[in-house]
């Protein structure tokens, strides 16, 4: 009986081991992935951008697949909340506290010197028209699951300063690169493999700036901790068959 209870003892041992390691698995260092082009007013004469992009989606497919958003099935026209796709919702106010917005041209702002795509963005998807225009200000995206992976293609980009916040347990704020006063085309990406970010601001300061090609990856847990959460069931099977066999023979 003293030898089973010793048993028992380390099983149920293992079995706390295991779910501890599933509740805090080890994660991997914060990666950014960044590109910049100085006065592209289109993808096809950013090609630093470009490539930054894909590496991020190589290095994005080693934990799963990469959704990219958009704004195609967007409405055009201001937003205070609006929901892109299922499980990702954007809030944002611009540089005067008002409302951002989904627009597929930039030729209406008023201003000196007029809106070119290097200086005020431009869609970047093929085919499509739809982004998501900051007049300054900030975009908030939410992730109902979390995301451990978040990239996209910033246009218009001429100050400096400007940034990605977020946390993933530590406030950690990545950079955008500025093309220069002329503007041009950045992608800006990281992955924090094991984290769950629930939420991701972009900061442009008093900038105005085009957000397209959104990519993110849905926080799934690591196939690490599912084995040791298969391991852990298997455990808890054991003991307590073991338990049911001692108690049918001391009947």
């Amino acid at each position: 009986m003293t030898e089973m209870r010793a048993t028992r003892g380390t099983i149920l041992g293992a079995v706390t081991v295991s779910l501890a390691l599933i509740t805090a698995p080890a994660h991997a260092a914060l990666i950014t992935f960044t590109g910049t082009d100085a006065g592209a007013g289109s993808l096809a004469t950013a090609p630093n951008s470009v490539a930054a992009a894909g590496s991020f989606a190589a290095a994005v497919a080693a934990l799963g697949t990469e959704n990219t958003l958009t704004f195609e099935s967007s409405p055009l026209g201001t937003f205070s909340s609006l929901i892109p796709v299922s499980g990702v919702t954007l809030t944002g106010t611009n540089v005067n506290g008002n409302n951002q917005s989904i627009v597929n041209t930039t030729a209406n702002i008023n201003i000196t010197p007029p809106c070119n795509n290097a200086s005020c963005g431009y869609n970047t998807t093929p085919g499509g028209s739809n982004f998501l225009l900051l007049f300054g200000g900030t975009a908030t995206f939410s992730f109902s699951t979390g995301t451990d992976a978040f990239g996209a293609y910033l246009t218009g980009v001429q100050n400096g300063g400007e940034t990605i916040s977020f946390s993933d347990g530590t406030s950690e704020s990545v950079a955008i690169p500025s093309p220069g006063f002329g503007g041009g085309t950045a992608f800006v990406g990281f992955m924090d493999a094991g984290k769950s970010i629930a939420s991701i601001t972009i900061n442009v300061n008093n900038d105005i700036v085009g957000v397209d090609d959104v990519r993110y990856l849905a926080s799934v847990p690591e196939p690490a901790s599912l084995a040791l959460f298969g391991g852990a069931l298997t455990i808890l099977a054991l003991t307590r068959r073991r338990k049911r066999n001692a108690s049918a023979t001391n009947a």
